[in-house]
């Protein structure tokens, strides 16, 4: 039974096609993670708590969004689907009471203002009882589509817990007030859950690798391929538009019978230390063909390497010219320093390999390191280094954060608005020693700093609303006032 179990307290992943009415309905990337059981159970069902994230354009043809999900053998086909698409033509009334009754999710969402709201009351039928959903978290993504996270939904599936099914969602949207037509649909999406439990670990060492054990909790063969993602923003959820794809397509099969298993590994880059792995497999056999769902392996806190950084610091000296310096303390077994930057756009890029100056890479003496980098951007630069061992093993220090000449005024915030909590603090580049406090509107101390060495502070898990940072240059007593707006948030 335990091993039944076992798959509904990993991620299942939502095959989906981009079937749309018109261009504004693209929707993709549609996820069920974070599954855990919640309750007393009932037999013959299963009550599960869960998060769901998804991707869709953002427009105005897209104000109100709505979930529906059934078993396989109750999907009453609403739309019509063929293929991921309506078939229906013409002006599509919202579905009501009748039409869902078999769904055991309904979920509304108000996407009309820039912070979105979950609905606690269907607009096209007041008798439709929506599902619980905690929290609500969009956030634009590179593309301009936006990604949405639904936190701690509650919901109860007709079949009893561990069993293989397969499910099917629909996803429509509304671009009218009262969300009673649907202009956008998305439909018999399929998920395939309880085929397949996946249980790994990631192994430190140089070099880093990750193996999992597949183990088939059906009669039928499993067959497919998987791809291996790296959480490298560690937030704990999979978006492919943002996390790091390592390996893949790479076939799998697991021999037909229950409890049968297969093993998978392979290797890790170092740059993804200490970064949770996702495992996303597509299956091509069985009722379930063509639906995916991903598995997470956390990591753990691999070893910390035995070089002590005592400070690192980043200064433009002037248009053109940034000015690196770091002091180590101790360094046993290091090879050098992998300087590197980020020019705003969240991709990191080598700006060069500083070799240790301890001989064989040991040393308890202090050593100091300068490097200058040439860089005339005209916004924000972080850098931050990567040692790493002669071994290969590696860790990354703090990002240290400069700004570009033509960048006025003595404190930067972004991004801000922040739609995820997550807020940056760049202040000037100066010596010296600063206090710094955070409020709410209401005077309600939130945080405090004291901050002696490097000009960046990082905030995050920060709640919906308007905040106010005042910083004190101790030495001077000069104070500055800073607004911070958040409109989202995304906690780990």
């Amino acid at each position: 039974m335990k091993t039944a179990l076992r798959s509904l307290f990993f991620f299942a992943m939502l095959g989906i096609s981009s079937g749309k009415l018109h261009a504004q309905c693209a929707v993709s990337d549609i996820f069920i993670q974070n599954v855990r059981l919640s309750g007393v159970q009932v037999p013959g069902s299963c009550t599960i708590t869960f998060d769901i994230t998804f991707n869709i354009e953002d427009n105005n043809g897209n104000k109100f969004i709505f979930i529906h999900e059934w078993i396989q053998s109750q999907y009453p086909n609403y739309f019509q689907c063929s293929n991921g698409q309506t078939t229906r033509n013409g002006a599509i009334h919202a579905p009501k009471a009748p039409d869902l009754v078999n769904a055991f999710i309904n979920i509304g969402i108000d996407n009309s203002t820039d912070i979105p709201t979950i609905l606690t009351s269907y607009p096209a039928d007041n008798s439709v009882v929506l599902t619980t959903v905690t929290s609500i978290i969009k956030i634009v993504l590179p593309d301009g589509s936006v990604n949405f996270t639904l936190q701690g939904i509650t919901a109860t599936y007709p079949v009893s817990c561990g069993t293989p099914v397969v499910v099917v969602a629909d996803l429509w949207s509304s671009q009218s007030a009262s969300a009673q037509i649907a202009h956008c649909v998305n439909c018999g999406i399929l998920s395939s859950e309880g085929y397949m439990s996946v249980a790994g670990f990631i192994i430190c060492g140089s070099p880093l690798r990750y193996t999992a054990t597949l183990t088939n909790n059906t009669a039928i063969a499993l067959n497919g391929y998987y791809r291996v993602y790296a959480d490298v923003n560690y937030d704990g959820y999979f978006t492919p538009t943002t996390d790091t794809l390592i390996s893949g397509p790479i076939n799998y099969s697991v021999a037909a019978g229950v409890g049968t298993t297969s093993s998978i590994s392979g290797s890790i880059p170092d740059a993804n230390l200490n970064q949770d792995i996702f495992l996303v497999f597509t299956q091509t056999t069985g009722s379930g063909i063509f639906a995916s769902r991903v598995f997470t392996v956390r990591t753990p806190e691999c070893a910390v390497l035995p070089v002590i950084l005592k400070s690192f610091t980043a200064k433009r000296v002037n248009s053109s010219n940034v000015t690196l310096r770091w002091e180590t303390v101790t360094e046993i077994n290091n090879n050098g320093f992998d300087l590197q930057s980020n020019m705003g756009d969240n991709k990191w890029q080598s700006v060069g390999f500083i070799t240790s100056q301890a001989r064989n890479g040991n040393s308890n003496a202090a050593l100091i390191y300068t490097y200058n980098d040439l860089n005339a951007a005209r916004g924000i630069t972080q850098y931050r280094l990567r040692q790493v061992d002669i071994d290969g093993k590696s860790k990354f220090s703090e990002i240290r954060t400069v700004r570009s000449v033509g960048q006025k005024g003595k404190t930067i915030v972004y991004p801000n608005p922040s739609a995820d909590g997550r807020v940056n603090v760049v202040f000037e580049e100066k010596e010296g020693t600063r206090n710094a406090a955070l409020s709410d509107m209401n005077g309600r101390l939130i945080r405090k700093w004291k901050i002696t060495n490097g000009n960046t502070i990082h905030i995050d898990n920060l709640e919906p609303g308007i905040y106010i940072m005042q910083i004190t240059i101790m030495e001077t007593g000069e104070q500055t006032v800073e607004k911070i707006i958040v409109a989202g948030v995304k906690t780990r």
